[in-house]
């Protein structure tokens, strides 16, 4: 079974058109990013606000249907499929939020077939496999990062329920800890795919922060040995963080680590004896210094901390060939051959084939 999808050359090229819009229709006509039909993030967000008005509607006409869900799933994922696999559209917004809510009414309604039951956290784990394989099919990081939430929030519900109380915080937050390592060790591979790069990306990001949330959630609002932990997580992912992110030059990294910053302020608030204006006029001035050392550290020794350093040149020589391709007029049409008028060489005019 073939899986239409662009090839790692075609959505290579696919993300420098999106990256520098100056060279969208030189790559468009030299034809580098294949037959695929990309917008930018504006048209992409409109596409999947209509996407949403869109399959709302749809599904409101199947109300009156036996099974509605599974019928309106099966419709909305062969409509999203036909667009992929026939229209080539990639990145649309249209196809992502079409698939997504295709994917997850056919779960719902195999979970409404399924009522004997009270097991909550086997309906999320559903979706969130659901989610994956359509951010797996789509190429998309932040339909992987809410597959990703998602699974969270079923291992948290395994013994509890979302509003009976009893749930797993902290194997939620566990789960979460060990998943953003597993993704900021795998980040620092070489993959092919822009794309795959981007869901490690992340869940880098995001994972420690719903770590943070659920342990958060565990701990409760008092100084306990339990905030204490929550507490020591989150110093610890901070630090963990800003080394990787200046290491290795990455953004994704700092984001979460800007994200974690948030986080331990608001964890320090319960072992802060000030008021709340003194505390945040602490935390701003111990920021301040903070980012002003590392500054003046980094401008020196790593001359800032600009990109992730190239370990090869294929992203160098992609970026000169794009900008030769972008630079270089296209030729004019070569001018028609000159009429020869004396005749042929023997046996009388245009025997040799010559005129």
């Amino acid at each position: 079974m073939i899986i239409a999808r662009p090839t790692v050359s075609e959505e290579r090229w696919l993300v420098l058109a999106l990256r520098y819009p100056a060279l969208r229709q030189k790559v468009e006509e030299a034809g580098s990013g294949g037959p695929w039909k990309t917008t930018t993030w504006l048209a992409r967000c409109l596409g999947f606000v209509l996407g949403v008005v869109g399959t709302g509607l749809f599904a409101g006409m199947l109300v009156s249907f036996p099974s509605p869900w599974l019928l309106g799933g099966l419709v909305m994922v062969i409509v999203a499929e036909w667009l992929v696999a026939q229209r080539r559209v990639i990145h649309s917004g249209v196809e992502e939020i079409v698939y997504l809510c295709g994917a997850i009414s056919i779960v719902v309604q195999i979970l409404l077939w399924n009522r004997s039951g009270g097991h909550e956290e086997v309906g999320v784990a559903l979706m969130a496999a659901a989610a994956l394989l359509v951010g797996w099919r789509l190429l998309n990081p932040y339909i992987t990062t809410l597959a990703a939430a998602l699974l969270s929030l079923a291992v948290a519900m395994s013994s509890g329920h979302l509003f009976g109380g009893g749930m797993r915080e902290m194997e939620a937050g566990a789960f979460c800890a060990a998943l953003s390592v597993g993704a900021l060790m795998s980040s620092g591979w070489q993959w092919q795919r822009p794309s795959t790069d981007r869901m490690l990306d992340g869940l880098v990001v995001v994972m420690p922060w719903l770590a943070y949330g659920w342990l958060a959630a565990w701990s409760g609002s008092d100084a306990s040995v339990r905030g204490q932990v929550a507490l020591a997580f989150v110093l610890a992912f901070l630090v963990l963080y800003v080394v990787v992110g200046v290491k290795r030059r990455s953004h994704a990294p700092l984001i979460g680590a800007l994200g974690l910053v948030v986080c331990m302020a608001w964890a320090l608030r319960h072992f802060v004896v000030w008021t709340l204006h003194w505390q945040l006029i602490a935390a701003g001035l111990a920021l301040l210094a903070t980012a002003i050392v590392v500054d003046r550290l980094l401008r020196v020794r790593l001359e800032g901390v600009t990109s992730r350093p190239l370990e090869e040149t294929s992203g160098l020589d992609l970026l000169q060939v794009a900008a030769a391709a972008h630079l270089t007029p296209r030729p004019g049409e070569a001018p028609p051959a000159p009429v020869q008028g004396e005749g042929g060489g023997f046996g009388g005019g245009g025997a040799s084939g010559k005129f």
